[in-house]
């Protein structure tokens, strides 16, 4: 069974790219959801490793970024999801 890490969004960009980050085994990552969908590995970390993250509850004050990306995706913005990411 693999080991599961849960990865944590630590920064969203004026473009939109995502900033996740490992805090188990440093695997960082961008990411932007699609249409125009990218993902760019920065630091493999545990490449055995299941890495999966979650969003919590947007703040309410969420910014135009945000408020984008939830649309865009149709995210409920009232749960977060679970991605394999």
């Amino acid at each position: 069974m693999r080991k599961a890490h849960e990865m944590q969004m630590v920064r969203v960009g004026e473009s939109g790219l995502e900033e996740w980050v490992c805090p188990i085994c440093g695997r960082r990552l961008m990411l932007r959801w699609p249409p125009n969908y990218e993902k760019r590995v920065i630091e493999p970390g545990d490449e055995e490793a299941g890495h999966v993250g979650a969003l919590e509850t947007p703040a309410v004050n969420a910014g135009a970024c945000e408020r984008r990306w939830l649309r865009e995706t149709g995210r409920d913005h009232h749960t977060g999801h679970a991605e394999a990411i």
